[in-house]
Order: C-alpha cells, then sequence, then structure tokens
C-alpha cells in the first residue's frame, strides 16, 4: 500500500514488513530502508520510476537490521547510514545468513557514513540524525519545510516494537524526547501518523521500565490500550526476554 504524505513524501506499506519512504527532489529520489529481501526493493525501484521517472539518487538506512538494509544491492547509488550501521553490517557474514534463512549475496554497504548528523539537499532540504536507543546507530530522518519525520523502528506503531539485546530503554526514551515535534511521523512499522505516535512509544518503554521496577504489574499492562491494542504479543514476549538476559 501506498499512501502519500506530502507532495515530495510517499510511504510504501508492506503489512507488517519495515516501511520504505520516498522522498522526491529536484534532480532524484531518496530512499529511506530498503526491505529484507532484493526482489522486494527491485519492485520498489520499478514503483519508483512509474511514480516520478527519476533516479533513486540516495538510500538511507536507518539502522543496520537486516529488513531496512538487505534491499540496499539493488540501487546503483551511495547509501548513506550512520557509521555503527556500516560496522554492524561488515559483520553479517553466511553463517549470519544462514540463520535468517537466505542464501548469501554480497550486501552494498553504506558508503557515506556519519557520527551525529549528515545534510542532504536537493530542493529539499533533508535531515539525516543520530538518535540511538531501539540500536546503537538507529537514526532518523527530518524533512522540515515538509514537517515529515522517518524515525525507523525508534517508532512503532499498531505492532508491539522489538527490544533487541542492545537496545537501551533510557536512551531510547531520550532520543524520542529530542526528536521534532512534526506533523507528521512515519514509523518503521505501522501506519504514519502525527506526534502522538512519538508520545505512544515514550509511554510505552516508560511503563516496560516501571514494569521491571516493580511499580506495574504485568495486570495493568494487559488492560493498557497502548499494550492490549497493539499487534503480535509475541514480539512483547520476546522483548522482555531480551530486557531480562
Amino acid at each position: 500500500m501506498v499512501k502519500k504524505i506530502t507532495e515530495f513524501v510517499y510511504v510504501i506499506e508492506h503489512e507488517e514488513a519495515a516501511n520504505n519512504v520516498i522522498i522526491i527532489g529536484k534532480k532524484g529520489v531518496i530512499l529511506v530502508d530498503t526491505s529484507l529481501f532484493p526482489e522486494k526493493a527491485k519492485s520498489i525501484a520499478k514503483f519508483i520510476r512509474d511514480l516520478t521517472m527519476k533516479p533513486v539518487q540516495l538510500v538511507f538506512n536507518t539502522h543496520y537490521h537486516p529488513d531496512h538494509t538487505f534491499g540496499n544491492s539493488t540501487f546503483d547509488c551511495p547509501v548513506v547510514a550512520h557509521n555503527l550501521t556500516r560496522e554492524k553490517m561488515e559483520m553479517f557474514d553466511k553463517t549470519y545468513f544462514e540463520e535468517l534463512g537466505l542464501e548469501y549475496f554480497e550486501l552494498h554497504l553504506p558508503d557515506i557514513i556519519f557520527e551525529d548528523e549528515f545534510v542532504f539537499e536537493d530542493n529539499i532540504k533533508i535531515e539525516f540524525i543520530h538518535g540511538p536507543g531501539h540500536t546503537p546507530d538507529s537514526s532518523y530522518v527530518y524533512i522540515p519545510q515538509e514537517d515529515v519525520l522517518i524515525t525507523g523502528d525508534t517508532v512503532i506503531n499498531s505492532m508491539h516494537p522489538e527490544i533487541v539485546q542492545d537496545s537501551n530503554l533510557n536512551v531510547w526514551i531520550k532520543t524520542l524526547e529530542s526528536l521534532p515535534k512534526a506533523k507528521h511521523v512515519v514509523p518503521g512499522h505501522g501506519d504514519p501518523g502525527d506526534y502522538s505516535s512519538v508520545k505512544k512509544m515514550i509511554e510505552y518503554l516508560d511503563k516496560l521500565k516501571k514494569l521491571f521496577a516493580g511499580e506495574l504489574s504485568a495486570n495493568q499492562l494487559e488492560f493498557d490500550p497502548n499494550f492490549s491494542e497493539r499487534k503480535h504479543a509475541e514480539i512483547l514476549e520476546w522483548s522482555i526476554r531480551n530486557l531480562l538476559s
């Protein structure tokens, strides 16, 4: 499903897989995240050609997880990401592919890396900003003139977020609190929304912290709409195990 966010920003949703975001500049397209499968990325590339007749001139990876990066190989253009994203992706060997149930192929690693912020302009200013928490390398995209914030997995709507072994709830909340209060918020997974989705993520993570501190019971979370109305409770169970490990 494709949703038009503004005149220059579109989101390709793949049910509950990672969102791909198209930003249309004057000379070409900036694509945020490329999906897990190169074949799916080829479909994204075709859609972009049909939509704009402009080339993809830049790809941005919000973090290293394969559902956001493995489609990079489809695009013959520079890939921008945080320096830690490249470091993590350099570790993806044949064994890692086997664990994912995938045939090994050569990844397109980030060509342009940054530490704090990278700014790109093509008749539209796009800010790529490091915002750790979900993972140490997590970054987000802000487009001031469009009032659009693209969060990667820092914000998840409609389903439970994955809290992985290198997640840090305190840092994650700090990043969420520092995000621009944009009109349009595009999460890593789930439907695009507004700034209220950022607030819900802060509340979600804060309540998880209170659960582990003994200030909330599991029953209280069960009846909290911010938890009960999200899909895939098994992800929450898996995340709690990661927090306990």
